[in-house]
This record gives structure tokens, C-alpha cells and sequence, in this order.
């Protein structure tokens, strides 16, 4: 049976933002791209995830203008989850869209964020005060050798981080995806099923 993707969106200020859900899970994986990405190169990540029992949205800021400030994404991002009534979730960012996840994180400092993974997000190292702090659950998945996003950054940024995981890819993650994907799955099961299991004990 083919997977329906939905199409919504949500409404800051003047924007109008698109994003896409598919799936039904109870723990909600939330995409944030680049914002110079388009939907269509995430949909194997979409249904990948999906299919391994999570709900999924992926923020389109492709969608909105490029005039579009920062806190305006950080808006758009926070609306959408505001509207997801307190359910699980975890928080991806994707290149420079990191940075937008990451604002949200720390500037709202939500309790229904039970996870972060970080892909190939620029200038993380900045954040290495902040981030220990928020006391969530993170995977840094970087490529060996982007210059943009250095991996001796998210070597650091893990150092300080207790509950956090390293995962390395050749190239860029455009193309890695799938494998991102594969990481990203595999650590979200993995993440899931322990806090089942340590609630049920």
C-alpha cells in the first residue's frame, strides 16, 4: 500500500510555510532542512521513517520566501510542534536548518523534546556552552570531510554531551542520505525503546 504524504501548512506573519506528514507513530520525527532544499529530496528520509513506526514532519522552508528571517523559521517550527499536543518528539536538523532546531530548543527549552540529531550542522562548537544544559538525548551524524561542518566540531560538541552518539559518512549528506536515514532510524528505535523500557521498570 503506497504511503499518502499530507500536505499542510502554517502561517507566520506574512509567510506561509508548507510541511508534510506522513505516518502515525506515537513519537513524532520532526525534519528541519536547509532552507535552499527542497521537499522532494527528503521523501525516501520521509518514508523510511515512517515506515519504521514514527510519525513525520518535514518543515519545507524551501516553501517561504528567502527573506525570511531566522526567528521567523523558529517560529513556524515552534507552531507546528505547539500543535502537536504534547507528543514525543525528536528534532532533526539538517545543515544550516540544525541551527533552526537548535534556536527552538534553546530558546524554548521544551520537555517534549526527547531527542536531537544533528546532521552536518554548521558551526555546532558555538553552541558548546548551551548545549549540555537542555540534558537531551543527541546524534551528530557528520561527513569526514566537510569543510563546512568539521567533525572535530562535533567531536568536541560530544565530549561535553553524556547522552550523545557519533556516526560518520563519507561524503556530504545530500549524498548520503539513505544512510543518514539508516542512522538516524536505528538510533531513534534504539532511543525509544529504552525510555519504554526504563518507564516499565
Amino acid at each position: 500500500m503506497a504511503q499518502v504524504i499530507a500536505e499542510n501548512y502554517v502561517n507566520v506573519g506574512n509567510y506561509r510555510v508548507r510541511y508534510l506528514e506522513n505516518g502515525d507513530g506515537e513519537v513524532v520525527l520532526i525534519i528541519v532542512p536547509p532552507p535552499n532544499a527542497s521537499a522532494n529530496r527528503f521523501m525516501n528520509v520521509i518514508k523510511g521513517a515512517a515506515a519504521a513506526g514514527f510519525k513525520v514532519i518535514h518543515v519545507d522552508l524551501s516553501s517561504a520566501p528567502a527573506s525570511m528571517s531566522k526567528a521567523n523559521k523558529v517560529a513556524a517550527l515552534s507552531y507546528i510542534i505547539n500543535a502537536l499536543n504534547g507528543k514525543r518528539i525528536i528534532l532533526a536538523g539538517v545543515g544550516q536548518g540544525g541551527g533552526i532546531a537548535l534556536d527552538y530548543v534553546t530558546q524554548t527549552r521544551q520537555n517534549t523534546i526527547s531527542g536531537i540529531v544533528l546532521v552536518s550542522t554548521p558551526r555546532v562548537i558555538n553552541r558548546i556552552d548551551e548545549l549540555p544544559k537542555l540534558n537531551i538525548p543527541m546524534l551528530l551524524i557528520y561527513s569526514i570531510n566537510d569543510p563546512n561542518a568539521p567533525v572535530e566540531e562535533a567531536n568536541a560538541v560530544k565530549s561535553v554531551i553524556k547522552n550523545s552518539r557519533l556516526m560518520l559518512i563519507n561524503s556530504d549528506w545530500l549524498s548520503e542520505l539513505d544512510k543518514v536515514t539508516q542512522f538516524m532510524v536505528s538510533w531513534m528505535l534504539e532511543l525509544t525503546k529504552s525510555d519504554t523500557t526504563s518507564k516499565g521498570s
